[in-house]
């Protein structure tokens, strides 16, 4: 004689049965979060070393005086330039601000050193591994605090010092920029840092809405004014995409509050431009 009752074996099927629902839910909502579903695809990366530079304007042919009075009509061509892409992305490694997932400070706080050095590591070719990167957020960390007495929040014209006087690196600061200086400064082969007011980002992968402020780095561009990005502020960040409307909105310097913040970007050039 079985030791199940047709009453037990009901509410055995019904656990399982539930049971396997809640699977799939759970199955379906991973799914629906994952890095794959929300991620747009990106053009395939370029080196920056092979960005052609935009050629100068060419020079208009000179024309000789005419020998007689009555006007001469010549067609003189126009000086050219090169047109920019209609989508590029440079290759760049990433890493986050949390290297190995630790988001106790400093890491909770180092937005600003992980964009930075995600940027010297492609210009120098350092090749650095997450180890060698966990390092240098920790070597630039303290050099900030001997030279500013802290390392969180540091404002645009501090991070511009931290890139020319840490890393050797020059900056042009851009007021109120637009999607087409940002494709302009890209279509040079320079990466761009730009601050943020985090939580106007709409990340979801961000923890309780985001970072009051936030700053990242911006490598490419699409079609339909979206820019890609390494956002250091996930471990989803690699070719981020954002619409450039997000940005521009989002775009604040830090201050309190932070939507007081100046509207600014940080075009970094490589070190064989200084």
């Amino acid at each position: 004689m079985s030791i199940f009752t047709r009453k037990s074996k009901r509410k055995i099927v019904l656990a399982t049965a539930t049971l396997i629902v809640a699977i799939c839910a759970m199955g379906v909502y991973r799914f629906m979060k994952s890095p794959a579903y929300l991620k747009e695809s990106v053009p395939a990366a370029v080196n920056i070393q092979t960005i052609a530079k935009v050629p100068e304007k060419a020079k208009a042919p000179e024309i000789p005086e005419p020998t007689i009075s009555t006007p001469v009509l010549r067609n003189v061509p126009k000086a050219s330039i090169k047109p920019l892409p209609k989508e590029l992305n440079l290759a760049m490694t990433f890493y986050s601000q949390a290297p190995f997932v630790d988001w106790s400070e400093p890491w909770q706080n180092a937005c600003e050193e992980a964009s930075i050095l995600l940027v010297a590591n492609t210009y120098y070719k350092h090749g650095w591994t997450k180890e060698n990167f966990r390092d240098q957020i920790l070597e630039l960390v303290d050099w900030e605090n001997e030279t500013f007495g802290f390392y969180k929040s540091t404002t645009t014209q501090q991070m511009t010092k931290i890139l020319e006087d840490f890393l050797q690196l020059k900056t042009v600061i851009h007021q109120n920029p637009t999607f087409s200086d940002v494709q302009t400064i890209l279509d040079k082969g320079h990466l761009i840092i730009i601050p943020l007011a985090g939580r106007e980002l709409k990340n979801p992968f961000f923890t309780n809405g985001g970072p009051d402020y936030h700053v990242l780095v911006i490598k490419g561009y699409k079609e339909g004014e979206k820019v890609i990005t390494s956002d250091v502020g996930t471990q989803h960040g690699e070719n981020y995409v954002y619409t450039w409307k997000t940005i521009s909105s989002a775009n604040h310097d830090y201050a309190t509050p932070i939507n007081n913040g100046d509207k600014l970007m940080i075009e970094v050039l490589p070190p064989s431009e200084k």
